[in-house]
């Protein structure tokens, strides 16, 4: 066996003292700092898109509800409920008969269990307030019915009168549909 000096014994000691703080440091410390370093600046990242998921999670949320209370008002609607009848009601009632150039009723399929009836409705010189009263009254009807476009213009003739197109639209959905909206 070799004999080693107290000097020598002392500096080896030293040495892997220095080796295992050295290898201490390597395997554990140096990737630890890392790692905090990393999560420093990753975790207000997630942070920000935890908030953002929170709050579109809300507005989802809100939309299903609407949604879901869109679907019950459809499904009460009145089975007999006429879109172009109700529509023809409420031009007599604002005095638009003359005013109507064409009246064109349709239905759009948009999926088998929700479909639209279309109406467009051309009106031409056509006072201001009477096209504000006329559709105004077509959005606070009880019945569900929108507005789905509208195109005005200037008449050529008379710049205090309008020319319209009004696009008209009322949902339904199919009979399944009615019943599943009706039990929810």
């Amino acid at each position: 066996m070799i004999q080693i000096h107290a000097r020598e014994r002392v500096l080896a000691i030293g040495l892997a003292g220095a080796l295992v703080v050295c290898g201490v440091w390597a395997l554990a410390v140096k990737p630890a700092r890392d790692r905090i370093r990393t999560l420093e600046r990753i975790i207000p990242e997630k942070q920000a898109q935890v908030r953002q998921l929170q709050t579109q999670s809300i507005e989802y949320q809100t939309l299903a509800g609407r949604f879901q209370g869109l679907r019950a008002r459809i499904a009460s609607q009145n089975p007999g409920f006429q879109l172009p009848r109700f529509l023809e009601t409420t031009i007599t009632r604002h005095k638009l008969d003359a005013h109507v150039t064409k009246m064109q009723p349709g239905v759009v399929q948009i999926r088998p269990d929700y479909a639209e009836t279309v109406v467009t409705i051309e009106l031409q010189d056509v006072a201001p307030r009477q096209l504000v009263a006329f559709l105004t009254e077509i959005e606070t009807a009880e019945a569900v019915v929108r507005i789905g476009s509208l195109f005005f213009r200037t008449d050529g003739t008379n710049e205090a009168l309008l020319d319209a197109t009004v696009e008209v639209c009322s949902p339904r959905l199919t009979a399944e549909q009615t019943q599943v909206a009706q039990g929810s």
